[in-house]
């Protein structure tokens, strides 16, 4: 394989698109969730199954592959035994 197709390169301009954010943010709330789970102790598939879920749903959504919706990470919150929270910080100036 050529080292033009075994390198990924991020530029600024990647970095401020919205795919990218949307990503950043998936990536983000995959490994919260992730973490959690791990801190009670569970396999992905009885955190699945507390949630209603598949395994494989999850999985898709702890490695950021999945866009969930505000019922679906309501339900994880309960199954998580945590408080979903949603906010909206300033930007720094």
């Amino acid at each position: 394989m050529s080292d033009e197709h075994s390198r990924l390169v991020i530029t600024d301009e990647d970095r401020s698109s919205e795919e990218y954010q949307a990503a950043r943010y998936a990536y983000e709330l995959g490994k919260a969730v992730r973490e959690r789970r791990l801190e009670l102790g569970l396999t992905q598939v009885e955190l699945a199954r507390r949630s209603g879920m598949t395994q494989s749903q999850l999985s898709r959504l702890e490695a950021g592959g999945a866009e969930p919706t505000i019922r679906v990470l309501d339900r994880l919150a309960h199954a998580l035994d945590a408080t979903l929270e949603v906010s909206f910080v300033p930007r720094a100036a």
